[in-house]
């Protein structure tokens, strides 16, 4: 998706979509494989890794922080969670589940 290739964006995505993004490793991949009611599947591909996330549940999601010499995931309660700050020499991504099967995918660069 275009709108990511900066490393800046925030969309909304109700099936599955690949986002590619500049990461701090070099091309990272984001690919959303599963979006239901509450639901969001999906996996990064970053610097020759790959992680598969996931979160289940109303307010559920999660927060992938990429850099250069790896990344982390973590997942739960985010709830109406606000666009998360860029980190300096990282790329953020934050998947939020929605109730009515739409999720929202945000990518902040630092």
């Amino acid at each position: 998706m275009a709108a990511c290739a900066d490393g800046d964006c925030e969309i909304a995505v109700s099936g599955p979509v690949t986002i590619r993004v500049d990461g701090p490793a070099g091309p990272a991949t984001l690919s959303v494989t599963e979006v239901g009611p509450n639901r969001i599947e999906y996996t990064v591909e970053s610097g020759g890794s790959r992680s598969d996330n996931g979160a289940s549940g109303p307010g559920q999601g999660c927060l992938t922080v990429l850099r250069p010499h790896g990344s982390g995931t973590s997942c739960g309660a985010l709830g109406d969670a606000a666009r998360p700050d860029p980190r300096s020499g990282a790329v953020v991504i934050q998947v939020l589940a929605g109730e009515d099967g739409t999720a929202i995918v945000r990518v902040v660069s630092g």
